[in-house]
């Protein structure tokens, strides 16, 4: 019975240990797998690509005006989750390298840098709703739109990263002993 113990330990304190980097692995595979399903497509495989589109679609409403498309293929989540999930794996990169000399950040400060994400997602949402009236449906690339989309993305996953990280190295340390 008790034969497991010492091993399921052992892998939990490793995790424990090595968090950040399967962080880190998790988002860059996150980040990396939408633009895997064109390349699939291309190489031949468009039952792998289909299912990586498939596997997103349960987090992102995939509108191909608000995606990227590569290799003749629309990627598998909008500019919005493209510039959220980068910049979180990138962030996690940096704060590897920093992880011990960077204060979490406030989370009332958090909170308040979370506003334009929201705003902005529920303006979408509203405009969805209305028929496309509220925003003009202007989403192209390079449009004000899609800027908006890019950018509160990119904040929220700085956010996310300066918020979140810190603290959960600071909360696991006494643990990874």
């Amino acid at each position: 019975m008790t034969a497991w113990v010492g091993p399921l330990e052992r892998m939990v304190r490793w995790c424990l240990r090595h968090w950040l980097a399967l962080f880190n692995l998790f988002f860059v595979g996150y980040a990396a797998l939408p633009w895997l399903g064109p390349l699939a497509h291309a190489l031949g495989a468009p039952l792998l690509g289909r299912l990586i589109f498939a596997v997103y679609g349960a987090l992102c409403h995939q509108d191909p005006g608000r995606s990227f498309f590569w290799l003749g293929q629309q990627v598998a989540y909008c500019h919005r989750d493209v510039a959220l999930y980068t910049t979180i794996a990138l962030g996690g990169m940096c704060f590897s390298l920093v992880r011990r000399h960077v204060p979490p950040l406030p989370v009332r400060v958090a909170l308040l840098l979370t506003l334009p994400i929201l705003l902005d997602g529920g303006s979408h949402l509203l405009d969805d709703l209305l028929g496309g009236t509220l925003r003009g449906g202007a989403d192209d690339i390079g449009s004000p739109n899609f800027w908006l989309r890019m950018i509160t993305g990119v904040l929220f996953g700085l956010v996310a990263v300066a918020t979140l990280y810190p603290r959960i190295e600071r909360d696991l340390a006494p643990l990874q002993r």
